[in-house]
């Protein structure tokens, strides 16, 4: 019998048994109770039919949420990206060998249960399939195998005691992805098709019990990718995915009657460095340059909101001791690195308005006396020399005397650059950025101006079209560049912090970090890389961002999706009761 069939009969025994009969045979029982108040409210999904009926090779976004309400892996993601188990009871490993114990009598739509078996098919066609959206996460499994009914054997090239963070991977029954129909899946609902209408029906086989108000979802065909927010905007589809901080002709804000929720990402937003540029081969030009943005600013102003400011490239932020996570702009910090006073970092402004007949500079790597006038200008002669107040030119510890690096430079000498205060410039660079986007033009002009605070420092804003860009940042004609990663749910950076990594466009190398980030990979703590990574900054991060669903207000009662899943929890939806929507329809037309 094929699973359609089997759904049908399914659900005609549920309408038997609601009806008040009993099956002929079979007795009833005492078993728990199906009490779910059961919404009638409409509730449409869009369907991408042009997309794979095979939830591990189907790339299109779309579909992801029609993914999640049909599909379940081992693990699901809670917002702090911990793994929770959902067809997984149980595992063991030393962050090479793992074996994965599934949950025994967990049925597919079909009937059939669920084995070791189907689980090794469905990550086999996910590492056999370039293209899958879990190819990259499976790159690192050399051996892969049931190790009897109920168990999964696997095995990897290098240590990653993390890696049960990246099994949310969908399961589908083997053999079911070459139907025709869709691949067999465990989730809470059922795919039926009826001639030309598809629908969702709950899933009676389904391991998690009850399902929540809504029992009944309309798949609403598109044909084109664009479509989506259209069929949302005129209430065909009634949630969805979409990104809010994206380039200009694909952010999406809309207002009315809708929720909006926003979700955890592994998205990074980042300043790339060209670690070829003498200017920035210092470690603590790098530090001064993280420490002299607003972060937390950045992200209330041009990222909206919808994101999470972050000093390490982990998310969310982990305490190490020694290491600051302060989000806000330390000018003092930053100036301090530059030159050469490491105290300071990490401090407010200490700047007081005390009046004082004297001061110290670093005028020329030595602590000198400088003499003011009453307007508080240094006292200097003609030449720009530092004088006291008798006339005499202030000498340094050699006996040299010291010149103002303002004063105007004299015939034969060149100009040193000096910033709009009249600093000498120490550091001069240019930020690379996708023009094409102008949330990421506005957010590193801000940081722009973050940077150009501190005394000394000249950063330029060079925006460029998008494939200007990319073949700026691969073949390493930058200083600095805005960049923009999804990194997998481990936060493995190799790609960003190993030599020749895929990500590593400006060629840092260092084997000391490389070692420290395998054994955060073999152990699972991250403490002595997170505090590694703060003292040499080989990037910069800025902040993660955060994801947006949107929902017809008034649609639910405990919706609370997390990042990979709005199905997640779904047997904890209640429905809403014409009271509630009253009330609240009642006060959105009073606002308008």
């Amino acid at each position: 019998m094929s699973w359609k069939k089997r759904a049908l009969a399914a659900a005609l025994a549920g309408l038997c048994l609601l009806s008040g009969c009993s099956l002929p045979g079979r007795q009833q029982d005492e078993g728990p109770k199906d009490t779910v108040d059961v919404s009638d409210a409409y509730f449409g999904l869009a369907w991408y039919k042009n997309g794979t009926l095979n939830p591990v090779t189907d790339t299109d976004s779309i579909n992801a949420m029609l993914r999640e309400a049909l599909y379940e892996g081992l693990f699901e993601l809670t917002d702090d990206f911990t793994p929770q188990n959902v067809l997984c009871e149980g595992y063991s490993g030393d962050g090479t060998t793992f074996t994965f114990t599934l949950r025994q009598g967990v049925k597919f739509w079909s009937g059939q249960t669920l084995t070791a078996d189907d689980v090794v098919a469905s990550y086999r066609a996910a590492m056999d399939n370039a293209s899958s959206p879990y190819h990259s996460r499976l790159a690192d499994v050399t051996t892969l195998e049931s190790a009897g009914t109920y168990k999964v054997r696997i095995v990897l090239s290098s240590p990653n005691a993390d890696f049960p963070r990246l099994l949310n991977i969908p399961v589908y029954r083997r053999g079911s992805a070459d139907s025709g129909s869709f691949a067999d899946g465990t989730g809470p609902y059922v795919p039926v098709e009826n001639g030309s209408v598809c629908t969702l029906e709950k899933n009676e086989n389904w391991h998690g019990g009850f399902l929540g108000t809504i029992r009944h979802i309309t798949l609403v065909g598109i044909t084109r990718a664009d479509a989506a927010e259209t069929s949302f905007r005129t209430g065909d589809v009634s949630v969805q995915r979409s990104a809010r901080i994206a380039a200009d002709d694909k952010a999406t804000v809309i207002g009315g009657a809708v929720d909006t929720y926003q979700t955890p990402s592994t998205t990074l937003h980042y300043i790339g460095i060209n670690h070829a540029n003498e200017q920035l081969k210092d470690a603590k030009v790098r530090r001064a340059l993280s420490a002299a943005l607003g972060r937390r600013s950045l992200c209330d102003t041009q990222l909206q909101t919808f994101a999470d400011p972050a000093v390490l490239p982990v998310n969310p932020q982990q305490q190490v001791s020694g290491v600051s996570l302060s989000t806000d702009a330390d000018v003092a910090g930053a100036y301090a690195l530059l030159h050469g006073d490491e105290s300071a970092e990490n401090t407010s402004d200490t700047s007081d308005d005390t009046s004082q007949d004297t001061a110290k500079t670093d005028a020329s790597a030595e602590d000198i006396t400088i003499y003011h006038a009453d307007d508080g200008t240094p006292l200097t002669d003609g030449d720009g020399y530092y004088i006291d107040e008798d006339g005499d030119r202030v000498l340094n510890a050699e006996g040299e005397p010291v010149k103002d690096p303002s004063a105007p430079a004299q015939s034969g000498e060149d100009t040193p650059a000096t910033d709009a205060a009249g600093e000498q410039i120490v550091l001069s660079l240019h930020l690379l950025v996708n023009a094409d986007n102008a949330f990421k033009v506005a957010a590193a002009e801000q940081l722009a101006a973050s940077w150009n605070a501190v005394e000394g420092v000249s950063v330029t804003v060079d925006a460029v079209d998008y494939e200007t860009f990319t073949a700026r940042i691969r073949e390493g004609s930058f200083d600095l560049y805005y960049g923009e990663t999804r990194l997998t749910p481990d936060f493995d950076l190799r790609p960003l912090l190993t030599q020749g990594g895929s990500l590593n466009f400006g060629g840092y190398h260092d084997p000391d970090m490389e070692s420290t980030l395998a054994a955060a990979r073999k152990s699972g703590d991250r403490s002595a890389l997170c505090k590694q990574f703060a003292e040499q900054m080989p990037f910069i991060p800025i902040a993660f961002e955060r994801e947006q669903v949107i929902i017809r207000k008034n649609l639910i009662n405990g919706f609370s999706p997390v990042p990979y899943s709005v199905f997640f929890g779904q047997e904890n939806w209640t429905r809403v009761y014409a009271a509630e929507s009253g009330s609240d329809a009642q006060t959105n037309e009073a606002a308008q």
